[in-house]
């Protein structure tokens, strides 16, 4: 009378496990049981950290995870080519770690290396130096730890942590920190602005590392060619905004508030993206052609006199209104404090790290 019973039994926890199987929400729980991964975290080999080539290393003992190991295979999925696993690797630390402010003055306070970026996602440049050598030792590339003194700007000069890599034959550096953005001195803030320029030839990379005034014009070179690569956006908020600062500095002033014209809108905003255009190809430009179109309207306007202001102005962020305000206020040559103007056209255009601003003033009879 037992067997049937336990025959029963049997039958019921056999179709418990089928069940359990089938059932999508199940799944990873009956995975688990042959993969060792629990709630998320996988529990798989560390990543070997054996001391790099050349520059010596600073690994403080910690050994990267598991799941590092799983994100620079997902980074590299179905990528062949080690260049280009090279670059994903670059990409993803630049564009997903932060540098922190707070631990670059007191190092000592804080944990350090792979795994502590990794967790942390902010850290200083050994950090950065860490974290990509084990991503990139992680997919098969040989990559070591570099140190040593670098001059991020004229005058001043402090100790650095970047990487190298090698594909096939060849050498490349890397330089995942300053590739992440740069450090605002005046607000003490770190800018993210991931960019390629320091993943290059190891020459390439010390010459960046020891000339300031290179590594100024490298930059200053990209941002335009970025720039000129960008389309054109007019910004009617900032238009708007800049209107109503005008109309309050003017107001303290004692001077008449500014009418906003907006039949000369359109004209004004092509000349403020013509004017982007020669700055970004670095060439000189007027607003000539915008003074006679006025002229050639001032009749139907009913203008008995008119001024032009332009200004350009590389920044990143992109700036508020109210800080191309304040620079506009600085060059002190517009004709914003005039009272005998009554209208103005304001068109602000921006293209990449660019900001272009044409303002018409107009005197009516």
């Amino acid at each position: 009378m037992r067997r049937p019973g336990l025959i029963l039994l049997s039958l019921i926890l056999i179709a418990v496990m089928i069940l359990s199987v089938l059932q999508s929400d199940l799944l990873p729980a009956f995975f688990n049981l042959f993969t060792g991964e629990v709630d998320g975290e996988i529990f798989a080999d560390d990543l070997d950290e054996e001391a790099p080539d050349g520059g010596g290393s600073a690994d403080n003992g910690e050994v990267p995870p598991g799941n590092l190991k799983s994100l620079a295979r997902q980074l590299t999925e179905g990528v062949s080519d080690d260049y280009e696993k090279l670059g994903a690797i670059y990409d993803w630390v630049t564009h997903n770690i932060t540098y922190d402010l707070e631990k670059s003055k007191n190092i000592g306070e804080y944990g350090s290396g792979a795994a502590y970026l990794f967790k942390e996602r902010k850290g200083v440049c050994h950090d950065y130096a860490e974290l990509t050598r084990a991503l990139l030792k992680a997919v098969g590339i040989k990559a070591t730890y570099e140190r040593g003194e670098v001059h991020p700007a004229p005058g001043k000069t402090e100790n650095h942590a970047w990487n190298r890599a090698l594909i096939g034959d060849t050498w490349y550096g890397l330089d995942t920190t300053w590739g992440s953005g740069f450090v605002d001195i005046e607000k003490e803030i770190f800018v993210p602005r991931p960019s390629r320029l320091y993943l290059t030839t190891p020459e390439e990379l010390a010459r960046l590392h020891s000339g300031p005034e290179y590594k100024e014009a490298c930059e200053a070179k990209l941002r335009r060619s970025e720039a000129l690569a960008a389309k054109p956006r007019s910004l009617p908020k900032y238009e708007g905004r800049l209107l109503k600062l005008i109309n309050k500095s003017r107001e303290e002033e004692g001077l008449n508030p500014l009418k906003e014209e907006a039949r000369l809108l359109d004209r004004v905003r092509k000349s403020a993206a013509t004017a982007a255009e020669k700055e970004c190809r670095g060439e000189e430009y007027t607003l000539d052609k915008l003074g006679e179109a006025i002229k050639d309207s001032a009749l139907s306007l009913r203008l008995s006199s008119f001024g032009i202001y332009t200004l350009t102005l590389w920044d990143y962020p992109v700036p508020t209104a109210k800080e191309i305000h304040r620079q506009i206020l600085k060059q002190k040559d517009s004709f914003l404090d005039d009272d005998s103007v009554d209208g103005l056209t304001v068109g602000v255009v921006r293209r990449g790290d660019l900001i272009a601003v044409v303002m018409v003033g107009l005197t009516y009879y």
